[in-house]
């Protein structure tokens, strides 16, 4: 009679391969392959769920760098706006509607020294017209308004500016979804930038009533 010695030998690899399969594939319905990264990740190693945003599971859209911007550009904006093309957009002031008869002196700008002309496109001057900062009436401006403010120098020449830009809803709630730029509006070359400068939201958060825009007396504007 003769033994088969083989079958004992299956049955020992047979036992080992279903004490190593539960942990050669997770198979969680997460889409984690197993790279035990924690995240219901995709398999990768990046801690993305598979969505293809880089987001490791947190559900803000950011790639991981901690700054809340779902554009992974690292500036820390969460996105919205299209930066350069309202730098673009604001070049061209000069061709727009002047608000003020004549420049004034911005309390808010320089300490108070600030030489400044008002420019919004003509789409929109009726509405900043019909503010009044003496008897301001509610207002409110829609994504996409934007509105210069020129810095004059002792000549009278364009020296600097700042830029209002109204981004979308839910944009940035600490600055009323303002977007705001500073530096050299006409050349396109601006020193910040973003949501989050703080001296222009120190200054405008006040005007509630009108959007964060401060107006420009009737008596002082172009007819």
């Amino acid at each position: 009679m003769r033994i088969n010695t083989s079958t004992p030998l299956i049955l020992l690899c047979a036992a080992a391969m279903l004490l190593v399969a539960p942990t050669a594939c997770t198979d969680d319905g997460t889409g984690d392959t197993g790279d035990t990264d924690t995240s219901g990740g995709d398999g990768d190693g990046d801690g993305d769920p598979g969505d293809g945003d880089g987001d490791p599971g947190d559900g803000d859209g950011d790639p991981g760098d901690g700054d809340g911007d779902p554009t992974g550009d690292g500036d820390g904006d969460p996105g919205g706006v299209d930066e350069a093309a309202i730098i673009a957009e604001a070049m061209g002031y000069q061709s727009w509607v002047l608000i003020n008869a004549a420049p004034f002196m911005s309390a808010g700008h320089d300490g108070g020294m600030a030489t400044v002309n008002v420019w919004v496109p003509p789409d929109l001057a009726a509405q900043y017209k019909a503010i009044d900062p003496a008897n301001p009436m509610a207002t409110e401006f829609a994504e996409g308004s934007i509105i210069v403010k020129e810095h004059l120098d002792d000549m009278g020449m364009p020296a600097a500016g700042t830029i209002m830009y109204k981004g979308p809803p839910g944009y940035s709630e600490g600055s009323g979804d303002w977007w705001w730029g500073m530096g050299n509006v006409l050349g396109g070359e601006l020193a910040s930038s973003g949501p989050d400068l703080a001296g222009c939201i120190g200054c405008h958060s006040p005007q509630t009533t009108t959007d964060w825009v401060f107006g420009v007396p009737p008596a002082d504007q172009n007819p």
